[in-house]
């Protein structure tokens, strides 16, 4: 009992605000039902041939992303509530109406400006997380924030699923009105947060999350460690981008027929493991630096992956999945923190909208890099390339806590 009472300690005493976009972040993400159904529903309901649904679905990625990158700014200038009230309404209005439209190309139409006006609200959560935390708090409130995701999602697809199949219409009407609750959570109970000129002005005391003029690139480019992290942090998701894309290919070279029932498993096991152990991760890692834990989250990357090229037996594969899994807690919720305490306070909205698009390069970028490896080195030998980056990206990692470690003894001196 006193175990379990340390390791939901860190999670007692958070603003309250951070509570309520706990609940909200799960109302949304277990109410995201059109997204992963989109190409099902474009390809089979409503009669799109197969090269135009990709093009569809990589021109809404696209969509979100631009809207993301302009509500970053807007979220620095006008504020967090009001940027998340007004576009994620239109997007849930966009979801809403779709259950009354037949017309393909109205309803892929409403869609993309959906994700649009979606993706102008992406950063929010994470923006206000910043303002209102600090120190460890920080780290429990992202900590918190990254399971409040992995439930939603853990329970979303399951109730598509059943919608997508029974009551079409439903798709779209849950996935509008779990949008419209997650809004009204946020716009009863939580504060505006946008700084004010004497939060900016005390910021100036704080060596990274000092105020700043100027665009994003100018501000990465006087912080060289915001940069080499940008750097790293696709190194990272190049290796796990891997549990979707090799490991799936690992599973079907070993197990043959039985491949898609195992992989099932690997990845209910990752799930389980994300929405509950990382309380017990974060109590067990909240005493050292961010930078510290994404270095060991690459090692137990290194690892979980690398161990795979040696492997055939499928215990040994959920013992590498929960190995790499400790991993993608470490770098998930610590990454977070790490881009918080590093932001100048005048740019918030703006590094939380381009970072996930960062982390994404790496989601491009690694099944194309291991596609062609394997096509001539074979999918064994793919985890010792995907072992040998973990650990270079580790070591890069550890080069910047050391840089931060030196940069604060100055500062104390």
């Amino acid at each position: 009992m006193d175990k379990l009472r340390g390791y939901i300690q860190p999670y007692k005493g958070l603003p309250v605000s951070i509570y309520v976009i706990f609940f909200a972040a799960i109302v949304n993400n277990m109410g995201n039902f059109v997204g992963p159904f989109l190409t099902m529903f474009l390809t089979y309901r409503v009669g799109i041939n197969v090269g135009m649904v990709g093009i569809i679905v990589a021109c809404n990625a696209g969509l979100g992303m631009l809207g993301a990158m302009i509500g970053g700014k807007l979220i620095d200038q006008i504020g967090r509530k009001k940027i998340l009230i007004i576009f994620r309404t239109l997007a849930g209005i966009g979801y809403g109406t779709c259950a009354f439209v037949e017309s393909p190309l109205i309803i892929t139409s409403i869609l993309m400006f959906s994700s649009f006006f979606g993706g102008f609200s992406q950063p929010v959560y994470g923006t206000i997380i910043t303002d209102i935390t600090d120190g460890e708090e920080r780290k429990s409130a992202f900590s918190l924030h990254y399971m409040a995701i992995n439930i939603g999602y853990s329970v979303g697809p399951l109730l598509a699923g059943f919608l997508y199949k029974n009551y079409l219409m439903w798709l779209f009407l849950g996935d509008a009105l779990t949008t419209f609750l997650s809004i009204a959570l946020v716009a009863i109970f939580v504060p505006e947060t946008l700084p004010d000129k004497d939060e900016i002005m005390e910021s100036q005391s704080k060596t990274y999350e000092k105020a700043e003029e100027g665009n994003l690139l100018s501000i990465l480019i006087k912080r060289p460690t915001l940069l080499m992290f940008s750097f790293i942090i696709v190194i990272y998701f190049i290796v796990f981008s891997q549990f979707n894309f090799g490991l799936s290919l690992q599973i079907g070279d070993v197990f043959g027929d039985n491949g898609a029932t195992l992989f099932g498993v690997l990845m209910t096991v990752n799930a389980v493991m994300c929405s509950i152990f990382t309380v017990v991760v974060n109590s067990a890692t909240k005493d050292f630096k961010s930078s510290f834990n994404i270095a060991v989250g690459g090692i137990l990357y290194m690892i979980g992956f690398g161990m795979i090229a040696f492997i055939n037996s499928f215990w040994l594969f959920v013992v590498s999945t929960i190995i790499w899994t400790i991993g993608e807690i470490l770098v998930a919720t610590n990454t977070s923190v790490y881009i918080a305490n590093h932001t100048p306070i005048t740019h918030r909205g703006r590094f939380n909208a381009v970072f996930p698009i960062i982390r994404k390069l790496g989601f491009i970028i690694g099944p194309m890099m291991a596609g062609a490896y394997v096509k001539y080195s074979g999918i064994k030998s793919l985890w010792i390339l995907i072992g040998a980056l973990s650990l270079v990206g580790s070591i890069m990692m550890y080069r910047l806590y050391i840089m931060d470690i030196r940069k604060e003894d100055v500062k104390v001196i």
